[in-house]
């Protein structure tokens, strides 16, 4: 990480100093600057770096897997959901209520506990 970020911001006309301090730090954030000053504030061993990256690639691997997992299980409920709807159409919204446009009194019909819908 021994790149320089290199992070300036000019005051616009009629700009306020707070406003324009506000935007020098989101930049100064947005560089990854105060996350390395905070990481350089005290000597890791080079062990525990180590540690701590292999513990981040493991944590990242596992989101992702999570990830595809959630992604194939709403692909296999829509794919079934279309083989078992098949033909209802548009009717079968109707039936069940549920959306904004409902007859019975749109945002607070009747329902469980008076949310959007009558669900």
């Amino acid at each position: 990480m021994s790149t320089k970020a290199n992070v300036s911001v000019s005051v616009r006309k009629d700009e306020s100093i707070e406003r324009a301090l506000k935007r020098f730090k989101r930049m100064c954030e947005r560089a990854g600057i105060r996350k390395r000053v905070r990481a350089k504030r005290f000597y890791e061993k080079p062990s525990a770096r180590r540690r701590r990256e292999e513990r981040k690639r493991v944590r990242n691997r596992r989101r992702a897997e999570k990830k595809k997992k959630l992604r194939m299980q709403k692909k296999l409920a829509r794919a079934k959901k279309g083989k078992d709807g098949e033909g209802e159409g548009r009717d079968n919204e109707r039936e069940g209520g549920g959306g904004f446009g409902e007859r019975r009194g749109g945002f607070g019909g009747g329902g469980f506990g008076g949310g959007f819908g009558g669900f």
